[in-house]
């Protein structure tokens, strides 16, 4: 498991744990079947863009709150290169 995938499970799941849902009840709302969503949430298939957007609808955040430290971290920097 890569520590993108692992980082975004962990992050994930911390989320959907402090909105009081449980990873059955995402998986109902977002339409992405339990098994998907609880293999893409331990690392085991590869996130995607589209995955990202229905797990963020689903638990009341934005796709950016899901993401990754490495990837707001790498856009700030590049932001702040445009910047200049």
């Amino acid at each position: 498991m890569s520590n993108v995938n692992a980082d975004f499970g962990h992050k994930a799941e911390r989320i959907i744990r402090d909105k009081g849902m449980t990873k059955r009840a995402v998986s109902e709302k977002s339409g992405i079947p339990y098994s998907s969503l609880n293999s893409t949430l331990k690392g085991y298939r590869a996130v995607t863009l589209e995955f990202i957007i229905a797990l963020a609808e689903a638990v009341g955040v934005s796709p950016s709150d899901l993401l990754p430290s490495q990837f707001v971290a790498e856009a700030l920097a590049s932001k702040e290169g445009e910047a200049k």
